[in-house]
């Protein structure tokens, strides 16, 4: 877990305490992923059949630097740092151990007919998706020998081995599923709202309660300065984004920025993206699509279709996660359970969605919220148990199941 998600939520405070009144979460009790009892590993062992992972990137150099605390970051802007691509590899090794070892869904060495890996066309998600590539199938874990010339190798030396996984993406225009939200994906009703946000009352008046607040730390770092209170509320991730890369990595914050202003920066930032991201309306521009990429997934696993995979990974972005929040109606439930402590997940963290035959022929879709510190289940909201049938699964979910996104994002 990073700096932020251990000191700058230790005292969080929920902006949002009558929305978390409505909630639509039902958690089991908390426990690492690693203390998962023998008695549940068997049983998941015997009937799991696919896993689809969204998973957020991991820590990266921030997007820009601020006009008045500039920090060199010698591998340029947003890009996965040493501090992500250990945090990314390590996310790698715990699937191998999970996946190949603890539940033998997929085989040790790559295959394609077991594996897709699909990521955000930004530098950061394909980055985070090579770094867990390689912690799933490390060095040395190379293409079976037995197959090739005896005098073939496939790498200068055997303990360099490895098989380069393909990583899908698609252009950022056309991008439904991972990068629905962008400017570049021009979803046209997504972009109106989000930009009138700003300007709405609700945000004029959230922002005149921490005005002060707000015009000093932007003073401080020389960005968003003369913006009205409520677009200076919907900027403050400008202004919050690169402090915290400074944290992650254990560089000073700048004269006049305090820990305590980093909490409250936290606070505002990931209430800025709660409303961002609130609705099942906006769900459906925003994470329908991907909602409807894992029904898809497995009802080609249940089918028994010639291209289905076991395991479909997805390297993504906070906000890839949000509009899933928002599809599955689970958004309001984000303050509450013992992984659920904020607004935004944390870098590195990630939802698995299984897909059980628990019964021959039968399947059950189960959701869960995995962060560094553990896993957490979830009903979704329309299922009457965290296990859900398939068939159940697919009518909660069809009404946020865009048919024509392009379409709907223009009408």
């Amino acid at each position: 877990m990073t700096i932020r998600d251990h000191s700058l939520r230790a005292t969080r405070r929920t902006l949002l305490g009558a929305a978390a009144a409505a909630i639509l979460l039902s958690a089991t009790p908390f426990a690492p992923a690693a203390a998962q009892d023998a008695a549940s590993l068997e049983s998941d062992r015997e009937t799991l059949r696919a896993v689809s992972l969204l998973y957020r990137h991991g820590v990266i150099s921030p997007k820009y630097s601020p006009p008045k605390n500039a920090t060199e970051w010698p591998m340029g802007f947003s890009q996965l740092t040493a501090v992500g691509m250990r945090g990314m590899y390590e996310q790698g090794q715990r699937l191998r151990k999970r996946y190949v070892e603890d539940l033998g869904l997929i085989s040790a060495r790559y295959h394609t007919d077991e594996v897709h890996v699909r990521a955000s066309n930004t530098d950061r998600a394909l980055q985070s998706a090579q770094m867990m590539i390689l912690g799933l199938y490390p060095l040395g874990v190379g293409p079976d020998p037995s197959v090739y010339l005896s005098d073939m190798e496939a790498a200068p030396r055997a303990d360099l081995a490895f098989t380069p996984v393909p990583v899908h993406a698609v252009a950022l225009e056309n991008d439904a599923v991972m990068r629905p939200w962008t400017g570049r994906a021009s979803c046209t009703r997504y972009r109106d709202f989000v930009k009138r946000l700003g300007n709405t009352e609700l945000y004029e008046t959230q922002g005149r309660k921490y005005e002060d607040f707000l015009r000093r730390v932007s003073a401080v770092m020389g960005v968003n300065e003369g913006e009205r209170i409520g677009r200076m509320l919907y900027l403050v991730n400008e202004v919050y984004e690169p402090l915290s890369a400074n944290l992650q990595h254990d560089l000073p914050l700048p004269e006049g920025i305090s820990r305590e202003d980093m909490e409250q920066m936290s606070d505002l930032a990931d209430w800025n993206y709660h409303h961002q991201f609130l609705g099942r309306t906006v769900g459906r521009l925003t994470g329908g699509s991907f909602v409807g990429e894992v029904l898809k997934n497995f009802v080609k696993v249940a089918e028994s279709k010639p291209d289905a995979k076991r395991l479909y990974l997805y390297s993504g972005h906070q906000r890839t996660m949000l509009g899933v929040d928002a599809a599955l109606s689970i958004e309001t439930a984000r303050t509450e359970g013992p992984l659920f402590k904020g607004r935004v997940p944390p870098l590195g963290s990630h939802y698995a969605f299984e897909l059980h035959e628990t019964a021959p022929g039968d399947f059950a879709v189960r959701m869960k919220f995995v962060t560094d510190d553990g896993e957490q289940v979830i009903t979704i909201p329309g299922c009457d148990s965290p296990m859900c049938r398939l068939q159940t699964f697919a009518a909660a979910v069809a009404e946020v199941i865009p048919r024509n996104w392009r379409q709907e994002c223009s009408g």
